[in-house]
């Protein structure tokens, strides 16, 4: 007899959103601010503002939330998880639990920030819900992931699926909005594409871990080169790679299920090149 699923914790759930919101908040205001204190490295390298600073910091919060909650776990428990030894002590760690968490953070300000001056107060108020409201379907999605009853678990993990290609798409419109070199921008791309391939991939047998998201993300970071010497906007172009970003994670889900058949293969390939017509011809006609 199947025994029952333990509960979320919902008070620490909350608790942690809470928290990250109001952290966002302030952050919001204070990237507001024509004054705020900015980084210039030198030469052609990005600058680096205050804001970004707090938003590492608010994602180390998120980490070591999502980290507790997924350890608490009694699946999580029965696995093997990488281990810190500091001698005296050592620490078990669940690292795939913080991507989907971190870049509902990440995403939330990234792309929502680019529409502060059209929007203004709107665009703050839609990333608060953005942030608030991923973030607690990520966190409610990887607990009920880790159900033993398969349809919960199926289920689960479809929602976490559909979270993960929105944060793609605002975290890949967002860094080619900056216009960074490509040498910046296509690491960029491909580290984001190679940890949200990884998160997608982890909960698949045998899925080859962070190598086959490394290759992931090196697509990705390869597209990045023509694309940003293509006269576009930004969302076209994170749509653009999205759908290449789509295709490639399918196309590994199916084969590590071992359900990857030809007909397959032709029909994203006739999904992706639809769509990158269809792109091309917005782009053409605007």
């Amino acid at each position: 007899m199947m025994t029952s699923s333990p509960i979320p914790r919902y008070d620490r759930i909350v608790s942690l959103v809470f928290v990250i919101l109001i952290g966002l908040a302030v952050i919001f205001l204070v990237d507001g601010n024509p004054n705020t204190l900015r980084i210039v490295l030198g030469g052609d390298l990005p600058t680096i503002s205050l804001s970004w600073l707090l938003i590492a910091s608010l994602v180390m919060i998120t980490c070591a939330g999502a980290d507790l909650l997924a350890r608490s776990h009694p699946q999580i428990q029965a696995r093997t998880l990488p281990t810190i030894n500091l001698g005296l002590a050592r620490f078990e760690m669940a690292p795939a639990f913080w991507i989907l968490p971190s870049f509902s953070v990440i995403g939330s300000f990234a792309f929502f920030r680019l529409f502060s001056g059209a929007l203004q107060g709107t665009a703050f108020v839609l990333a608060l819900i953005a942030a608030g409201g991923s973030l607690l379907t990520v966190l409610l999605g990887q607990h009920f992931a880790l159900d033993r009853r398969p349809q919960v678990s199926h289920t689960a993990q479809i929602i976490l699926q559909v979270i993960t290609y929105l944060l793609a798409f605002g975290c890949f419109s967002a860094i080619y909005y900056t216009r960074f070199r490509t040498l910046y921008s296509a690491t960029l791309i491909g580290i984001t594409a190679t940890l949200l391939a990884y998160a997608l991939l982890d909960w698949l047998p045998q899925h080859g871990g962070i190598l086959i998201s490394t290759l992931v993300g090196m697509t990705l970071a390869e597209a990045t080169w023509p694309l940003n010497y293509w006269a576009t906007t930004f969302l076209i172009a994170g749509t653009l790679l999205l759908v290449i970003f789509y295709m490639a994670v399918s196309l590994l889900q199916h084969y590590a299920l071992g359900r990857l058949q030809r007909r397959m293969v032709v029909e994203y390939a006739a999904l992706g090149g639809g769509l990158f017509l269809a792109i091309l011809y917005a782009t053409l006609v605007r």
